[in-house]
């Protein structure tokens, strides 16, 4: 059984509970005439079993107290296997590590967010982790998220295109967004969301088609790649010039830290500006 059914199921048993609580308070007090501190003891001590009741009862007020036990056991037994479900299901521990998840992700800057987990997005993953950048993933699959945290990535289940799921990713305060899902009009949504969000966020999103590439740079896109077409272009040039090609892949190459390009801003009194 899921998270979602388990917690529905205690949902379900405390208010079973409360119910025959509200019964039990209730009855005494229109029957027996209780006040509504007798009334609650009086409920409490039968729904536990304990058979004490503030005052003495009538027939009428016995033949209520055999209903309040019976809903009353019933209702804390139920109560007790919902949570034993939660707990040996492994769902209380999954609970903890995503609220500590969540922290953690609240507490990024600076950082990425990739959208989607497929073949592009597992990929766009395993090269941040090598170069040791933090990121955060989403995704709509369960299993997917589940995947993504037992390797060690911050996760979040949900609709990419959605303001509250991009919110939750930290997206205000992220450096980039990499929107890497296979369906195009996704795409453009979750682009569309993120600039609202972050007009600063530099977006690079994936065009599985030539004619969505013009609409994602429309929605706010920074850069659009067609893995299609970026993979025809690399292997002409691994066919044309294979020596090339070797060298630039050095040069990016996140698992090689002993050669590397990168970018680096020059104060304006630098005497190697020009």
């Amino acid at each position: 059984m899921n998270q979602q059914a388990s917690l529905r199921h205690i949902r379900i048993a405390i208010l079973l509970v409360l119910g025959v609580l509200a019964l039990g308070i209730v009855g005494y007090m229109l029957i027996e005439r209780f006040s509504f501190v007798d009334a609650l003891f009086t409920t409490v001590d039968m729904m536990s079993t304990v058979g004490s009741a503030a005052h003495p009862l009538s027939d009428h007020g016995r033949l209520f107290t055999i209903v309040i036990i019976i809903l009353g056991v019933g209702s804390l037994f139920y109560t007790f296997g919902a949570i034993m479900e939660f707990m040996i299901e492994g769902h209380l521990s999954k609970a903890i590590g995503r609220r500590i998840m969540d922290r953690k992700i609240a507490a990024l800057r600076n950082h990425c967010v990739i959208c989607g987990f497929g073949r592009v997005g597992s990929r766009i993953a395993e090269e941040f982790a090598s170069a040791r950048k933090s990121f955060v993933v989403i995704d709509e699959n369960e299993a997917t998220v589940q995947h993504c945290i037992q390797r060690g990535y911050l996760a979040i289940q949900g609709d990419a295109a959605s303001d509250g799921v991009l919110r939750e990713s930290g997206v205000q305060h992220a450096q980039a967004l990499l929107v890497a899902t296979d369906d195009d009009a996704n795409n453009i949504y979750i682009t569309l969301s993120a600039r609202n969000l972050n007009p600063n966020l530099l977006i690079v999103s994936r065009a599985n088609h030539d004619e969505t590439v013009v609409k994602l740079k429309r929605a706010g896109a920074d850069r659009v790649l067609s893995p299609y077409a970026f993979a025809g272009h690399r292997m002409a040039n691994m066919a044309l010039q294979p020596a090339v090609v070797d060298f630039f892949d050095t040069l990016i190459n996140a698992a090689n830290p002993e050669l590397a390009v990168q970018k680096v801003i020059l104060p304006v009194d630098s005497p190697l500006i020009g």
